[in-house]
């Protein structure tokens, strides 16, 4: 008999290519969803279903609600997203002058004390009238007793005070192999911080223990579930140690207070940060329903909004420059082949068309030398041309994309690309060419609000209904093949299509039950959809309290 069931409701499966409410066998309307142990026993009408309901079996009246599959992100940073809560917050500052208000009072506010690290994290100079970055002058200016580093909103590129740079020891002759400590003209330090560099300061920052990390962990999930996630893949490793990190899961697991399906990317970035991963003797894949090993993870260049995102060609607002380039293509090769051997999938952070095609000639490389597809994926790919687009399909090269951008990135596009930004968000061509795609949030960069993810990849209009600089509409998607991307696409990602991102016997028991039929509303009105509910292996994990049951 069931343990929960779900009856007169809208219910979009997802299953194959068919996301209707109703099973093409017999044209039988799907109303009703019953869950025993975990999984979805059956789906059906509502008399089919529920007829299983036994004693203790609890019986939800949907009341003509959406059901659809438990949203999946495809790409986010759950630790960070949590850590952040923490962290002097500068997203929507609109000058260096606010940055520098913020950062004064958050240390006034907490009352943090002299040579503790104050770590700002979501500035976005677009905003400021000048568009200039934040450098050394003004983390200086927030404190010179303690040690600081801003962070811009894309994590890519940053800006840390005296007192950070003598902590890490950097100095005019400095290098750092994969990032740039910026000089000015006269050959100063001006205390920017691109790539390699941001990273080489955060590491300095104490990184949480255990205890602290599940607390982090519990926290957030319930934010993710309560925008109807069930299942993330994120990268953590840029704020835990694995050991950390490996604990801290197994632990929640263990006591049964992990709501939140999970697919860990581990960073390595290079041969011997992969080999000591490989050493543990962990695969992709490897784990359990709620916490598994996931891909490798890369990062080939940096962000558009930073100028560091690895372009083909020079950006048209910023003659001479590329962007950079994280590996050489020897390098990639190299680092991606020895991944391959190992059995581990590939996940490289690329931006700009030549990120994209370095990763590109990589996964294709390792694809001819073993012919084994591991469902290796260019995140973000935000700029390809046709040619490198083929290469992808020919080679069957993934993407997790990120709906979002295409409203935050609007601004500064043309200007950044000129002629060539037609070359960007292509998601609808990628579709069309058969490029297997899921979707995600890349929080804390975009929310994780998965409702304004659909809506952006439909609409591609912001909050208040204009249209995004960067609209093309050629490229927008449907309502059905944006909600595919949050549910089966990012379950094929992670090689879960045979257990997630549908609603089928058999499955696990993910679901997400909307206040309105998402696909089926005007797409104007996709953003007044609310999560009512959220559930998790069978377990209501979310209920809202307001417009629940």
């Amino acid at each position: 008999m069931a343990d929960l069931i779900f009856y007169n409701g809208t219910i979009h499966t997802m299953d194959d290519e068919e996301a209707a409410v109703t099973r093409e066998a017999d044209g039988l309307p799907v109303s009703a969803v019953a869950i025993s142990g975990g999984r979805i026993q059956a789906v059906g009408t509502d008399e089919e279903i529920l007829r299983l309901a036994g004693e203790n079996c609890r019986v939800i009246d949907l009341k003509g609600a959406c059901l659809v599959p438990g949203f999946n992100d495809s790409h986010c940073h759950l630790l960070t997203t949590g850590i952040g809560t923490e962290l002097l917050d500068l997203r929507g500052a609109a000058s260096a002058e606010e940055v520098i208000r913020r950062g004064r009072n958050y240390i006034e506010e907490r009352q943090i004390p002299d040579g503790v690290w104050v770590h700002g994290t979501g500035y976005d100079q677009n905003l400021f009238a000048d568009k200039k970055l934040p450098d050394r002058r003004v983390a200086d200016a927030i404190s010179s007793r303690h040690p600081v580093l801003l962070e811009r909103i894309c994590g890519h590129v940053g800006a840390a005070n005296t007192m950070a740079l003598e902590l890490a020891g950097c100095g005019e002759d400095t290098e750092i192999y994969g990032g740039e400590l910026e000089k000015d003209g006269a050959g100063h330090l001006t205390g920017v911080l691109k790539e390699n560099a941001l990273e080489a300061f955060t590491a300095l920052i104490p990184r949480p223990g255990v205890e602290e990390t599940k607390e982090i962990i519990k926290k957030t999930a319930a934010r993710y579930n309560a925008c109807g996630v069930t299942s993330v893949q994120t990268d953590d490793l840029g704020e835990v140690d694995l050991d950390t990190m490996l604990e801290a899961y197994r632990q929640l697991e263990k006591e049964g207070k992990l709501n939140l399906r999970i697919f860990e990317e581990v960073r390595a970035a290079g041969l011997s940060e992969l080999k000591r991963f490989l050493d543990y003797g962990l695969r992709t894949g490897d784990g359990s329903d709620y916490f598994k090993i996931g891909n490798i993870k890369l990062f080939a260049d940096g962000s558009l909004g930073a100028r560091t995102a690895y372009m083909i060609r020079n950006y048209a607002d910023d003659p001479g420059n590329r962007g950079i380039a994280v590996y050489t293509q020897e390098e990639l090769d190299r680092l991606v082949g020895e991944a391959h051997r190992a059995g581990m999938q590939v996940a490289c952070h690329a931006i700009g068309d030549g990120a994209v095609e370095q990763c590109v000639t990589a996964f294709a490389k390792a694809y001819r030398s073993d012919g084994v597809c591991l469902r290796d994926r260019v995140v973000h790919c935000q700029f390809a041309d046709d040619g490198l687009l083929e290469k992808m399909a020919a080679s069957k090269i993934a993407s997790d994309i990120q709906p979002p951008f295409t409203v935050s990135d609007a601004p500064m596009v043309p200007s950044r690309l000129g002629d060539r930004e037609w070359c960007g968000y292509r998601w609808k061509t990628m579709l069309n060419m058969g490029i297997r795609l899921g979707a995600g949030s890349d929080s804390p960069v975009e929310p994780f609000d998965v409702i304004w993810g659909i809506h952006c990849a439909v609409n591609r209009m912001d909050r208040q209904g204009r249209p995004a600089g960067i609209s093309h509409p050629e490229e927008k998607l449907t309502a059905k093949e944006a909600l595919r991307l949050y549910t089966a696409g990012s379950a094929y990602l992670s090689f879960d299509e045979n257990r997630k991102g549908r609603i089928k016997e058999g499955y696990l028991a993910d679901l997400t039950v909307l206040s309105q039929d998402i696909l089926n509303v005007p797409p104007e009105r996709i953003l007044d959809t609310q999560v009512l509910m959220t559930v998790s292996g069978g377990r209501i994990v979310y209920e809202n309290e307001k417009e629940g049951f």
